[in-house]
């Protein structure tokens, strides 16, 4: 009978037991491998996203600006309302970022009156949350004018639009107040002449118009108009025409003129030129005899509605 070797009867008794180790990298990397492969890719992806999140980026954005000025100052033009700029930061802190509400804050409350120009990196303020970062401000600066401010009274104008009815004329124009207030930077202020009211129409009228309430308008936004309305009264009536009289009688205080009569051309409506006559009026002069100072003495229901447009003789002599 043979003999058989002793390490082949070992290799018959069947296959031996897998160690500890063999048993652990088994199952790390040969067993569900189909589902740590799916595990692995969805890791990789996450990854991708979370990396490519934080990558910092660029965008565009446009921010308003609010300025705090020295309380006697003011800007003598308005300087820009918003700027663009350039922030930094990861896409997903620039995506939740609200960018129609971004102010940027620019204190020159330190400043004195005169021109300036604004480093928009040296002064804006602008509160961004943590991870986003302004890289540039476009324009990087703004020019600004800083003024005293003053206050002026300005006469006030009616501005009337049109012409009035046929056979009809403008005879006065009365205001409930002749001047009004204004402030602002001075060279604005300092550039006004009159103080004009709205538009007043008075195409077509025959009659006096009466209007309350009427705004005073300056166009220039930077002045404030105290007290910023007036009521006008615009007296219409029928077109005057010149009518002469002679023979009228001519008063000198107590002394006796010479002439005691003169020619007179008057002024005024035809309804009453028609109906006045020479001894409705009397020429009132001055001691010094001097026509063209001369004042007409009419009855009080027409005093102030003719008007002397000239005298004959020009001078008078007086006589006691």
């Amino acid at each position: 009978m043979p003999f058989q070797d002793i390490d082949e009867v070992s290799s018959l008794d069947g296959p031996r037991t897998p160690s500890t180790l063999t048993r652990v990298l088994r199952r790390i990397f040969v067993e569900d491998w189909s589902l740590k492969l799916l595990s692995l890719a969805i890791t990789l992806v996450l990854w991708f996203v979370v990396t490519g999140q934080n990558t910092p980026v660029n965008t565009h954005a446009t921010v308003q600006l609010k300025f705090i000025r020295p309380q006697a100052l003011d800007f003598s033009a308005e300087p820009p309302k918003s700027v663009d700029v350039l922030l930094a930061g990861s896409k997903y802190k620039l995506d939740e970022l609200n960018k129609s509400a971004l102010i940027a804050t620019i204190d020159i409350s330190d400043q004195r009156a005169g021109e300036r120009v604004l480093r928009l990196a040296d002064r804006a303020q602008l509160d961004l949350p943590p991870g986003v970062t302004v890289d540039a401000y476009q324009p990087s600066a703004i020019s600004i004018r800083l003024e005293p401010l003053i206050s002026k009274q300005l006469e006030i104008e009616a501005k009337l639009d049109g012409t009035p009815a046929e056979g009809y004329e403008v005879y006065s124009v009365k205001l409930s107040k002749q001047t009004v207030d204004v402030h602002g930077p001075a060279s604005n202020v300092n550039a006004l002449q009159k103080a004009s009211t709205e538009t007043i129409s008075i195409a077509g009228r025959h009659e006096t118009l009466t209007a309350t309430n009427v705004a005073i308008d300056i166009s220039d936004p930077k002045i404030d108009v105290r007290d910023p309305s007036v009521s006008v009264e615009v007296e219409i009536g029928d077109r005057r025409t010149t009518k002469e009289f002679s023979d009228v009688p001519v008063v000198m205080n107590d002394a006796n003129p010479r002439p005691a009569r003169a020619t007179v051309v008057v002024y005024g409506p035809p309804s009453i030129l028609g109906n006045l006559k020479s001894g409705d009026m009397k020429l009132v002069l001055p001691a010094t005899g001097d026509a063209s100072k001369a004042s007409l003495q009419l009855p009080p229901d027409i005093q102030n509605k003719v008007v002397i447009r000239d005298v004959r003789p020009s001078k008078f002599q007086s006589g006691r």
